[in-house]
């Protein structure tokens, strides 16, 4: 017999396969925003956001993500997506391509009594490839390398958009004008416990980041979370998903995150290097002691949030 207290319990109180039921609802009231006729929607279990692979009538596949509520709010979303929208226009780099409402907005706001907050959605074509994670070869990771240092050479381009730093150490971090400041600082080693190695840590990448300064050379809009669950691999060449984490920062902290991933890989680490610098040469980006102050900066990040 079915539970019918599953449509009757706070939302809160769901496991992840009840709130994705209660969000279908919400995505499909989304979806009549778009001129796309839709013949199957399916729940994707991948990402902090809920997401559904939609089928369309018209023989074309598309992803609708449904924000989570504590993430960007309606204006980064938008942001995120109009970089997207112009990687598709200036690039042959393969990525999400937004798909307009009918209103031509890239985004649409949506409501449902079943759901505590109103949800951003956004909806994009689908990516086709295969992600790769303990297969991963040293060509594919040189493709990788290649690809970050395309995205930010477009991103350096990129201004006006209202998007957060990707090194924020934590929501009172974000909030401040500095988020490096001293009482920034302190309060993540306080959350961290008072541990020594974080603070060491954060005090060898403010030097860094002092030092690189922010010129378009080494700082700008980058995805900021290209880890192996947000780039695949479709006919030889490398695409990238899952740009939700984007943001304003340095170029050594994109290229971190995609290290720090790999773990201790050192031909495929040094591969995704040697693809970074046949595109960008000479960059201070590259340079190991800068990477690796910002290796331990994400390490932090994941201990504190």
């Amino acid at each position: 017999m079915a539970d019918f207290s599953a449509n009757t319990r706070p939302f809160a109180e769901l496991d992840r396969a009840g709130r994705t039921r209660r969000l279908r609802r919400l995505a499909e009231t989304a979806l009549t925003a778009y001129a796309v006729p839709v013949a199957r929607l399916t729940p994707l279990g991948r990402g902090a956001n809920t997401t559904f692979r939609v089928d369309g009538a018209d023989g074309h596949r598309y992803v609708l993500r449904v924000q989570r509520p504590d993430g960007p709010d309606v204006s980064r979303v938008r942001s995120e997506m109009r970089w997207l929208a112009a990687l598709g226009r200036d690039t042959d780099l393969v990525v999400p391509r937004p798909v307009p409402t009918r209103e031509r907005d890239l985004v649409t706001v949506v409501a449902d009594p079943a759901v505590p907050e109103p949800r951003t959605c956004v909806l994009c074509h689908w990516v086709e490839g295969r992600f790769v994670d303990e297969r991963l070869r040293a060509p594919q990771l040189y493709a990788v390398g290649a690809f970050t240092a395309r995205l930010q050479l477009h991103g350096s381009r990129m201004s006006g958009l209202d998007r957060g730093r990707v090194d924020d150490l934590t929501d009172f971090g974000r909030a401040q004008v500095d988020g490096f400041s001293d009482a920034v600082v302190e309060r993540a080693v306080a959350a961290a416990d008072g541990d020594p190695r974080v603070r060491a840590a954060l005090e060898r990448v403010r030097a860094v980041r002092a030092e690189l300064g922010c010129g378009p050379d080494v700082f700008g809009l980058v995805h900021g979370d290209l880890h192996q669950e947000n780039y695949l691999f479709h006919r030889g060449g490398v695409r990238a998903t899952g740009f939700d984490a984007c943001g304003f920062g340095h170029h050594a902290y994109d290229l971190a995150v995609t290290l720090d991933a790999l773990g201790p890989r050192p031909a495929l680490r040094e591969a995704l290097l040697d693809g970074y610098r046949s595109v960008r040469p000479g960059t201070a980006t590259t340079d190991p002691t800068v990477l690796a102050a910002f290796i331990g900066l994400r390490r932090v990040q994941r201990r504190l949030r």
